[in-house]
């Protein structure tokens, strides 16, 4: 079962829409930027009433910034550490940190909208000298969660990060998308910024037994996947 209607929801409505031993919660707050009590007051409900009522597998997604070095003491940090405790304080409950979801969403507010749209229009944006991002396919997190799940005990809670092998510094990032839409980028360097600090090598290891490659080139294969000339 899928509760949202989003970008996560839609990833993974095939393979989890018709399961009944699992919810997957997808309609939380997803901008990183958010500091509205009320929002949050809103998924803490929401999650609390799920919890409650649903008898199976929970599953919540968590965010990786959580253990940035930059960002782990936004109120939208504190809030998802709020939201992951109340998930596995009981049984069932698993936690999936991902970093910056990359997919097929209109969403302006998405860190790679929002490169590009910058890119695209001529506008000067900024760009932290020092931060660090992770990038990964919305595809590929729906791939590595079915099996993350199909392994676990149906009583076990846990929480598990998702992140690819290569984290990209903000300037490369930008350098990436300058290349797949063949324009130059605007923009200031701003000495801001700090390293992401994420163990997915569990996941990591799971994805090579699927066959999905998380190495070397996959920010690029992504951004192209997307954002290039043949999306």
């Amino acid at each position: 079962m899928i509760l949202g209607t989003g970008l996560l929801a839609r990833a993974f409505a095939s393979r989890f829409a018709q399961r009944r031993d699992t919810l997957v919660f997808a309609s939380g707050v997803s901008n990183s930027l958010a500091t509205s009590q009320a929002q949050f007051d809103r998924e803490f409900d929401m999650l609390t009433t799920a919890r409650e009522r649903w008898p199976g597998r929970l599953v919540y997604f968590g965010s990786c910034s959580v253990t940035d070095d930059e960002r782990q003491y936004t109120p939208y940090a504190r809030h998802k550490l709020a939201m992951e405790k109340l998930v596995v304080s009981g049984a069932s409950g698993l936690v999936v940190r991902l970093p910056q979801v990359v997919g097929p969403t209109g969403n302006p507010n998405t860190l790679t909208n929002f490169i590009r749209d910058r890119i695209e229009r001529g506008e000067e944006f900024s760009v932290w000298a020092h931060a660090e991002r992770n990038l990964i396919d919305v595809d590929d997190a729906a791939a590595i969660t079915e099996a993350i799940i199909d392994r676990m005990h149906p009583a076990e809670s846990g929480v598990v990060s998702i992140a690819s092998e290569c984290p990209i510094p903000m300037q490369e990032l930008v350098t990436i998308f300058e290349k797949v839409l063949g324009k130059t980028a605007v923009y200031r360097l701003e000495a801001k910024g700090g390293r992401l600090h994420i163990d997915a090598c569990f996941a990591q290891a799971i994805a090579r037994e699927l066959g999905i490659d998380l190495g070397g080139g996959y920010t690029e294969r992504l951004l192209g996947k997307y954002y290039g000339p043949h999306k």
